[in-house]
């Protein structure tokens, strides 16, 4: 029988913040208390996107300052740190630019961090039962090994699996809603995916159970109590959902694929800090946790907002950051991310060891490198990451305050606060429309027809076509309308409203074969507007043709 770890190495610091942070009990906590607290679907966006800054920036930052603060780490991981993180942000930057190329970035990032996300739970795993002195053998190694897999392989065929349509739409698959880009599945035929999802879906309750029965052989549950957590917190970011999804038939909107997404990110990060906070400075509080847990706050947003800022359409790029560009950048991050991170955190490292193994030595205590020799380094280095930090604080606060201020129809508020948006990278053409909606509901129509113009500019969409028509024909000009409806339906031939008004238009002027042709296509995509079938069939009479069947 293996000798038992001695109590400050069995945890890394200590049971509570290791189950809450490390092991993933306090997502559990949570997600369960959620549903209990009165928070409306507002809030919920609200602190999401506040969690990400807080917990999802420093994670990526974490990393950084690992690879690149020390010269020492910066040689040793030179092909990752450099040579592949070029590549990165090379792909990046002719994505935004080719929808394809693009779109191959932003799939290989969905699909490669459930992965990446269910490495770093098998990696605590074992982290914990080494801690802890357990005599596991290789068999039950590969075990553990299999049940983490297991359960990512149910997240990829559900991820790649044909579905066409609505269906894709549905499961949050296909073009990103506001954005021009879209998920590459494989297509995995349904009925491959139906068998794979029995076959995978029992292979891993089986290996988990065989997993815990192995261990038990080797160890008390006491000590497996750090493993099973990591394995419950799994089970919840992946296999559960796509059990229940899978078992009921049920079919999420691409709100909830997004929201069961987020709050795993979230998990996530708090795990990662929580490691590699250790990994920095120990179990040293203070002063000394607090300037690591900055930096990486710092470096972090910096990571985040420089790309924001220089390829913003306003400057170097073509996509708003709502529009595609955040999205880019996410994708650029993570890859970024994925691959450092698979170079750095390995136990078998000497380094890594030694310090997630034990407690650290002194000579690997910080990982944010000998102090600069010159201290106004230091100074500039510090604030920069304070602008960047507060700018993108800012950047959400004032997010949240133009849509409240769009809730409230404050449009006085809402002008202003694109105005800061825009100063700050976030140009929007939602933020132009209503600008214009503003000044049309005013009667302003030289003012509203401008800023339905500069929306355009920034970045084309139907909406904004079909709102420029609608002021057009407030000013007669119908000529100039009907080329903006025409514009409108080339972006989106399924705009109900265009083909509503395109067709009012062209009866009015007496082409009524045209007319017919587009209040039609109005009735068949707004099925539940009475307005629209009268209006075809009063053109129907006045050429003598039957109602429509």
């Amino acid at each position: 029988m293996t000798a038992i770890a001695a109590p400050n190495q069995r945890w890394v610091f200590g049971p509570i913040p290791d189950l809450l942070l490390g092991c993933g009990l306090g997502y559990v906590l949570l997600i369960s208390l959620l549903p209990l607290l009165p928070v409306d679907a507002q809030m919920l966006v609200t602190l999401g996107t506040f969690g990400t800054l807080l917990i999802g920036a420093p994670h990526y930052g974490a990393t950084l300052l690992r690879v690149y603060a020390s010269p020492v780490d910066r040689r040793k991981y030179a092909f990752f740190a450099i040579y592949l993180s070029a590549m990165v942000w090379l792909w990046f930057g002719v994505g935004l630019y080719d929808l394809g190329v693009g779109s191959a970035m932003i799939t290989l990032y969905l699909t490669w961090s459930p992965f990446h996300y269910t490495g770093q739970n098998y990696g605590l795993a074992v982290m914990f039962l080494r801690r802890r002195e357990v005599a596991f053998s290789e068999r039950t190694k590969k075990l553990l090994y299999a049940s983490f897999m297991l359960s990512f392989v149910l997240v990829f065929v559900s991820l790649h699996r044909a579905l066409g349509g609505a269906g894709a739409a549905n499961y949050g698959i296909g073009n990103f809603a506001g954005t021009p880009f879209h998920f590459i599945q494989l297509g995995l035929p349904v009925g491959f995916w139906k068998l794979a999802f029995v076959v995978v879906g029992a292979a891993y309750i089986g290996v988990t159970l065989a997993t815990i029965r192995a261990l038990l052989r080797s160890a008390r549950f006491a000590d497996l109590v750090p493993v099973v957590a990591l394995m419950i917190a799994q089970a919840l970011w992946f296999s559960l959902p796509e059990l229940w999804i899978w078992m009921t038939k049920t079919t999420l909107q691409t709100q909830g694929v997004g929201w069961l997404f987020v709050w795993a990110v979230l998990g996530h990060s708090a795990q990662y800090l929580w490691i590699t906070t250790y990994y920095a400075v120990g179990r040293e509080g203070g002063i000394r946790r607090w300037r690591y847990l900055f930096a990486t706050l710092g470096a972090g947003s910096a990571i985040w907002t420089i790309p924001a800022l220089v390829f913003s359409p306003l400057v170097f790029g073509t996509h708003p950051y709502n529009m595609g560009l955040f999205l880019m950048i996410a994708a650029a991050v993570n890859l970024h991310h994925f691959i450092l991170d698979g170079a750095i955190w390995k136990l078998r490292d000497s380094g890594v060891g030694a310090i997630l193994l034990a407690q650290p030595s002194a000579e690997h205590v910080s990982a944010l490198g000998p102090a600069p020799h010159r201290p106004w380094i230091a100074a500039g280095g510090w604030t920069t990451a304070a602008l960047l930090t507060a700018l993108s604080f800012y950047g959400m606060a004032e997010r949240i305050n133009w849509t409240s201020s769009v809730n409230r129809s404050d449009g006085e508020r809402a002008i202003r606060s694109a105005e800061r948006l825009r100063w700050i990278g976030r140009a929007d053409p939602h933020l132009d429309m209503f600008d214009g909606l503003v000044a049309l509901r005013a009667g302003e129509l030289d003012a509203s027809l401008a800023a339905y113009q500069e929306s355009l500019d920034l970045y084309p969409t139907p909406e904004a076509y079909f709102a420029l028509a609608v002021v057009h024909m407030s000013r007669s000009e119908t000529a100039l309308a009907e080329r903006a409806l025409g514009n409108c339906l080339e972006m989106d031939p399924e705009h109900g409203k265009a083909h509503r008004l395109l067709g009012r238009q062209l009866s009015s002027r007496g082409e009524f074969e045209a007319g017919l042709h587009h209040l039609t296509m109005a009735a068949r995509l707004m099925p539940a507007d009475s307005a629209v079938k009268n209006e075809l069939e009063a053109v129907r009479a006045s050429q003598g043709r039957p109602k429509a069947p």
